[in-house]
């Protein structure tokens, strides 16, 4: 090697490594120096509600710490009302933040005489230690102080999921875009107490009543020890504060309770495992479909005044509390109707359906359909409007390469693509991620992108439903 090859080899491992330092460097500034991109998003309320759990109060509180069934389902103003020794804090955000972090972020602020109510969502991923560090960055933008509540245990997947979201900072901050999310899942959709108070929640608006990608289980699995280990470790903490915990049950959509579930069995092992008092009946939480919103655990405006009155009612009792909650009740609400759309059809004979009378749903593909290797979901069928696809309705077809999927359509069940090891696009047609329910398994199996307008890109990516899908979806 000459002399001038030397040098260059030199330089060339010189500017290598300066790279290397400064990488992280780079990374470090984009994510804690760019200002906070998702203060519009749901997760934006996240850092208001801690500073909600910082503000002084004349009388004790009652902190209600859970997900976005806590969120939606819970009259703060009305809660007050009937308990007016008490000021109350809405502290439920999203389950995919996870319950445990939820209870890390609120041990810190409780004070002597706090009430705390656990409301997590009856579901494996909200009874366990399970939490989204992609999401909880998105929370923790423009509030990074919050780092140090979370449990160090936390910190390696906190750091895997850093460059992704500074690198996401950085485009938006450079493009001028970012999100700009509309309807119930913004930040703006919150009042004061921490509730969801958006008008929009007027009815059931899901497919069937209810959501098949989240069945409401009573299961030995649920909840784990790292769950049961958090929720007494919290309770203890909580107790040398001068606070005390209570675990409720969740608003539980009927329909969504799965057949022969031993809810009193599975209860009674719950409170032998756990340290602190269930406040009520679970039973009386299990409330009728028309109740509900979107998710089989969000409430509708009505069903939110059905809850909370069950709610005060059950603290009444742990207080001792004789006096009547006079309360009316609201007129159950009617579920929305599909209507016929207006769309491409061409494509309707290459699917097999099924359909309750009202709407259709996609269950797969005919042998026409599978003789093709791109798809339009059509909006009717025998003059019915196609609202939905079915759970693995896809699954193993190993032809399909590309599905487009209409405004019509809005849910899709998990595990619809398991096995299309051809698929290389699913197309969404529809610019508000919000009109089309998914699941957490809705890409598994496939390696397939979600291909959304580039207009929409940035929602779909900051979306309620779809967020956890986020470094799969892109825009076109």
């Amino acid at each position: 090697m000459t002399m001038r090859q030397r040098k260059t080899v030199r330089n060339i491992v010189a500017v290598t490594i300066i790279l290397l330092l400064l990488a992280p460097l780079s990374l470090l500034a984009w994510g804690f120096g760019l200002p906070c991109c998702y203060e519009e998003t749901f997760l934006g309320e996240l850092k208001d509600k801690c500073a909600l759990l910082e503000e002084e109060t004349e009388q004790p509180r009652i902190i209600l710490v859970g997900g976005s069934a806590v969120a939606f389902g819970v009259d703060s103003a009305l809660m007050e009302e009937q308990l007016p020794g008490y000021t109350v804090v809405n502290f439920g955000m999203y389950a995919a933040l996870g319950t445990t972090v939820m209870l890390d972020l609120s041990q810190e602020s409780l004070r002597e005489g706090d009430i705390v109510i656990l409301i997590p969502e009856q579901q494996e991923q909200t009874l366990s230690d399970y939490f989204d560090a992609a999401i909880l960055w998105q929370g923790l933008d423009g509030a990074f102080d919050l780092l140090a509540r979370l449990d160090s245990d936390r910190w390696g997947q906190l750091a895997g999921t850093f460059p992704a979201f500074a690198a996401q900072k950085l485009a938006w901050t450079v493009t001028g875009t970012g999100p700009e999310p509309e309807g119930v899942y913004t930040h703006a959709s919150f009042n004061g107490y921490g509730d969801v108070a958006s008008d929009l929640c007027v009815q059931n608006v899901m497919s069937g009543l209810y959501d098949e990608n989240t069945p409401i289980c009573f299961d030995s699995d649920a909840p784990t020890e790292e769950f049961i280990e958090a929720v007494n470790d919290y309770a203890a903490a909580a107790e040398e504060q001068g606070a005390t915990v209570w675990y409720h049950f969740c608003p539980m959509n009927a329909l969504a309770v799965e057949e022969g579930a031993d809810v009193d069995g599975w209860t009674e092992t719950l409170q032998a495992r756990l340290n602190i008092p269930l406040a009520g009946d679970p039973n009386d939480c299990i409330l009728e479909a028309e109740w509900f919103y979107d998710t089989n655990f969000h409430l509708n405006a009505s069903g939110k005044t059905v809850y909370t009155r069950q709610l005060i009612r059950d603290i009444k009792a742990m207080l001792g509390d004789s006096s009547p909650t006079d309360i009316d009740l609201p007129e159950q609400p009617q579920a929305a109707s599909a209507a016929l759309t207006e769309g491409d059809d061409s494509d309707a004979d290459c699917f097999l359906y099924e359909s309750d009378g009202e709407t259709v749903t996609v269950t797969g593909l005919s042998e026409t359909g599978r003789s093709r290797a791109s798809l339009t979901v059509p909006t009717q069928w025998e003059g019915l409007p196609v609202t939905a696809i079915a759970a693995s309705a896809f699954a193993g077809e190993t032809g399909l390469t590309e599905l487009v999927i209409q405004e019509n359509i809005t849910a899709i069940g998990d595990l619809a693509f398991d096995g299309c090891t051809a698929l290389e696009r699913i197309v969404v047609e529809n610019d508000d991620p919000s009109a089309c329910r998914v699941g957490q398994q809705l890409l598994d199996g496939t390696d397939a992108n979600v291909y959304v307008s580039a207009d929409a890109l940035s929602d779909y990516r900051t979306n309620y439903f779809w967020s956890v899908y986020g470094v799969r979806i892109q825009g076109e």
